[in-house]
């Protein structure tokens, strides 16, 4: 069973290397009938910064709770305070770009 542990990182690398060459194919492809990839694309909206910052914020906040009201392990404590500093960093921009436009 210790196996698994070196099969799902080699997976997931391969499956990133396989989504990073069809995205270039895909690009390469529209280069070559005159399209610029660029203008296809919208720019980001500040409520995607907002959706992501509340998705993150709330899977920290799901982690934090597991670990105070189940104990357990102390190691879950690490991604729910990385999850919750990245959401609420990601929130704070929302209102930062918000205010600025």
């Amino acid at each position: 069973m210790e196996w698994i542990f070196v099969l799902v990182p080699i997976v997931g690398m391969l499956v990133a290397i396989v989504a990073i060459l069809a995205e270039h194919r895909e690009k390469m492809a529209m280069i070559a009938r005159g399209l610029n990839p660029k203008d296809l694309k919208p720019p980001p909206s500040p409520q995607d910064l907002l959706k992501g910052g509340l998705v993150l914020a709330g899977m920290g906040a799901g982690f934090l709770l597991t670990q105070l009201v189940g104990r357990v392990t102390p190691w879950l404590l690490l991604p729910a305070f990385l999850f919750i500093g990245i959401g609420g960093g990601l929130v704070a921009s929302f209102f930062l770009t918000r205010s600025m436009s």
